[in-house]
């Protein structure tokens, strides 16, 4: 017995399908949604309030753990607070660059914009070829109701 494979017409009815599924599945989870934060409308509002209200007594608590740090060195100035000291490293940008440069490292591609470059025939060493890629229409649906007709 030979096993068939399915035809492209098959498959694009098969897409059209599975699309339509997903969309009323989305559409149903999204009405579900929709529903529950009606309901709770007023929890979102308050749990809201909360995360804002914790986020601002949180930066206040790092800023005094900072103040309670500068003023006597004590890493771990209470009980549930520390300091970390990070290096944080201050500089000009093009000079980074120029100095990167100049000793050939730290170095990185920007693909994008060489790309989008090269793209316009701009870089001798970069060869451009055409290489097919395949498109669904959006609306299979309307696609197969008009093979129909």
């Amino acid at each position: 017995m030979r096993i068939l494979k399915p035809t492209l017409q098959e498959r694009i009815a098969e897409v059209a399908s599975l699309r339509e599924s997903l969309a009323f599945a989305a559409a149903v989870v999204r009405q579900a949604r929709e529903r529950w934060d009606i309901e709770h409308q007023q929890d979102l509002i308050v749990l809201k309030e909360y995360q804002e209200t914790l986020a601002e007594a949180e930066a206040a608590l790092k800023a005094a753990t900072i103040i309670a740090y500068k003023e006597t060195g004590n890493k771990a100035p209470a009980p549930g607070v520390g300091v970390r000291e990070v290096i944080v490293l201050d500089y000009v940008p093009t000079e980074a660059l120029d100095w990167a440069i100049k000793h050939s490292i730290a170095l990185s591609l920007d693909k994008k914009a060489f790309e989008a470059i090269a793209t316009g025939g701009m870089v001798p060493f970069v060869t451009l070829r055409v290489e097919p890629q395949a498109t669904i229409a959006q609306d299979l649906e309307e696609v197969l109701a008009a093979k129909e007709v």
